[in-house]
This record gives C-alpha cells, structure tokens and sequence, in this order.
C-alpha cells in the first residue's frame, strides 16, 4: 500500500495552522506532506504507521512527524458512548524552514533545530515532557498574533530539551541514534545496515570499533541509551516491516530475509518492537486503511 500526498494549506506568515478533530475516526489512509505536524491525542486509541514502523497511541501521547513522513493514525478502539466522536486531537501545521530561518541569528536555538531535523524520522514525547506541552498546544487553539507565535517557539523549546523522546521509525533513523557525530558510532551504524541480514557476533562488532566487548557494550549504551542487541533488533525489525507491505513475501520470508535464522525469536522481537505479531501488522496494512 503506497502513501498518498497530502496538503494543508498554509500562510505566508508562517504561523503554525491548529487543527481539532473530533471524529469517529481519524483519517486512516497512510499519506505524507511537506508540512511539519505535531499531533496530541486527546480521546482513542489505536496504531500510529510511521514509515516502516507501528507504534500503539493513546489518550495523552504527542507525537513529532518530519516533511514528507508516510503516517497515519489508525483508530481500533472508540470509546463507549462516543460512537460518533471517539477520536479526539489537536494538530499543528507549520513550514519547518520557515521556523528555523526565523531563528536563524538565534545560536541559542541550535536544539529547536536538532528537534526539527530528528522528527523526520518520527518522535514521541516521554509520558512527562507530553503532560506540559499539551497545556500549550490546547492554549494555541485560542491564540492570535504575536502571542501565537511566541508561545509555539516556547513549545518547540520545551520539546528540545526532553532527552528521553522515542524515535518511531528505525528503517529511516540507523546512521541517527545517539551522538550522530561520533565516528565510531557512525562506522558501526553503517556497517549494521548492510550487513543486518548477515550473523553479526559481539565480538565482530567490537572488534570494528578497536575495543573490547564489554567496554564496546558500555561505549555504545552511554552514545546511545540502548543496547547493542537492541539496536540490531530495531533494525531488523525496520526491514520486516517493510516487507510485511509486500503480499508476495511470507511471514517466514521476511523473517529470514531480515536476519532472523530462528522464526520464534523472529516472532519474539517483533511482538516486542511493534505490539503486535507479524500477521496481525499485515492484516492492520490490508484492513480498513483508505477506507475512511
């Protein structure tokens, strides 16, 4: 299934657009648009399609999707006694490189621009930092001018100081993890995504990187809060997804083909990464998506 372009009309101005929904539904068929969007779920729940990833959302989640971001938000379940407006959220709209022109002579600003540049990829707020932003973008719905304006800067500066948000699409973000500068990091990430299909031991990674395991282990958890196991996993995982789109793989063909010698742990890390088995994301791809 192939995202689908989409437009939201913006002003010159460069003032962010704020969108409330209040549906049975939101708009389910995957799709992309050059506009930047930060989305708070306000009532639902259900799946949010990141590119190659699907993450489950609900009530409180805000959400950071990049330009030209295949997503979508797939509703599963309605509240009881709301049948007719079950999903509720408030959605900003905005040029991203008219921000950061605008804070162009602004050094200060250089996280707002790291926020920017790392939601192409997708981001999810930790559960505290989406607690204070939601106050803002639910007072931006009554905002004009210059208060507007400033206020949404505030947003984007409170956002760029939470150290803990999730990056949601692992196909888009493997050279991204951690401290993208470092050389080390850079050369293991590279050599991961072209070799992920492959066995890749400890050792043989350690040994790339000229340290020993253990201190390779510490190295790569302080650059990049997680594991190295971890890390391989989420982009294994990030092709399985991607060939899951494809009804002429099987579940075993895309287990195999993303690194997996053994189906159960296949089936494991997939439940784990995504909430779900490999054949039910499948049947989310095929059901009801472009139908609403």
């Amino acid at each position: 299934m192939s995202a689908q372009p989409y437009h939201i009309l913006l002003p010159e101005s460069g003032m962010p657009v704020v969108e409330k929904w209040n549906v049975n539904k939101f708009y389910q068929q995957i799709h992309f648009h050059r506009e930047f969007q930060i989305t708070m779920i306000q009532e639902g729940s259900g799946f949010l399609f990141v590119s190659d990833k699907v993450v489950p959302y609900e009530k409180g989640d805000v959400y950071f999707l990049g330009r030209n971001l295949p997503h979508a938000l797939k509703t599963t379940k309605v509240p009881t006694g709301c049948p007719d407006s079950g999903s509720k959220a408030i959605s900003l709209f905005f040029d991203q490189d008219k921000i950061k022109e605008s804070l162009r002579n602004v050094p200060e600003a250089y996280r707002i621009n790291k926020l920017l540049e790392s939601s192409n990829y997708g981001l999810k707020v930790n559960r505290d930092s989406a607690g204070y932003l939601s106050d803002y973008i639910e007072e931006l719905t009554n905002c004009t001018g210059v208060n507007k304006f400033l206020l949404f800067l505030k947003l984007l500066n409170i956002a760029s100081r939470d150290n803990n948000v999730m990056i949601l699409s692992p196909k888009a973000a493997p050279n991204k993890i951690g401290d993208g500068n470092d050389p080390k990091i850079v050369k293991i990430c590279t050599f991961v995504k072209e070799n992920y299909r492959d066995l890749i031991s400890l050792s043989e990674i350690a040994d790339l990187a000229h340290m020993s395991p253990t201190g390779f282990c510490r190295f790569f958890k302080t650059k990049t809060k997680k594991t190295f196991s971890q890390y391989l996993a989420e982009v294994r995982i990030g092709c399985a997804c991607e060939l899951l789109h494809d009804d002429d793989y099987s579940i075993s063909d895309c287990g195999y083909s993303s690194g997996y010698n053994n189906l159960s742990n296949f089936h494991k890390h997939f439940k784990k990464y995504t909430g779900m088995s490999p054949m039910e994301y499948r049947s989310n791809l095929n059901n009801d998506l472009g139908n609403c």
